[in-house]
């Protein structure tokens, strides 16, 4: 049965996510998908997700992206209501360079829930990655709406904050990142970031006193 399902498997990766990627009509095998089991297919995308996310030899990265993307579309077509399998596709597809359809499925992830902060999250690293900081920063601080203890939601809000000119901003949200991962890079990354913050507060102070004197 499972020989049956990963030739299946390979006619998603080979036909489908080639045909979209390219604009040809998706010609989708038809399963039986009372035969797959969820669990055994999830553990075995994230296995291959884990080690294409992680790998640094590209040949190795891109196989085993094909192969998470191959078991996601599976499993996004059998719970075609669920956001964290798009949200791999859309990582996925991302890893792999095709950036049109990364945004189809960052945008498809979270029309199927709008209070899903991982989607938001991951829309933001999705322009962060491209320093689109602006566009990053709409998407995180919808994440943080949904959810404001996420370490990574956090940290890049600070950091785009920084990359502004916003140091007071960027100094409150790299304290909450702290909160909730407090490390001493991050320690010494916000003193340093007050510190300019108070010069900053203190030049334009003397500067509106010189302008009324004046």
């Amino acid at each position: 049965m499972y020989k049956i399902l990963f030739i299946i498997l390979f006619l998603f990766i080979i036909f489908p996510a080639i045909g979209a990627e390219k604009g040809r009509i998706e010609y989708t095998p038809r399963i039986d998908y009372s035969l797959i089991n969820t669990k055994e297919f999830e553990d075995k995308a994230f296995q291959y997700y884990t080690i294409a996310i992680q790998s640094t030899i590209k040949e190795e990265q891109i196989k085993n992206a094909e192969l998470a993307v191959g078991c996601y579309r599976i499993l996004t077509s059998k719970h075609p209501a669920s956001p964290k399998y798009t949200l791999k596709l859309a990582q996925l597809y991302n890893l792999m360079g095709h950036d049109r359809l990364a945004k189809e499925f960052y945008y498809k992830t979270i029309s199927l829930d709008e209070n899903y902060a991982p989607g938001y999250e991951g829309f933001g690293d999705y322009y962060y990655n491209r320093k689109e900081y602006r566009r990053a920063l709409k998407q995180y601080n919808k994440a943080y709406i949904q959810n404001n203890s996420i370490y990574n939601v956090n940290n890049k809000i600070g950091t785009i904050y920084q990359k502004l000119g916003d140091t007071q901003s960027a100094v409150k949200y790299l304290n909450e990142a702290y909160k909730i991962n407090p490390t001493e890079e991050l320690n010494v990354k916000i003193r340093l970031l007050e510190e300019l913050n108070s010069s900053n507060a203190l030049y334009y102070k003397n500067t509106r006193i010189h302008f009324v004197e004046d």
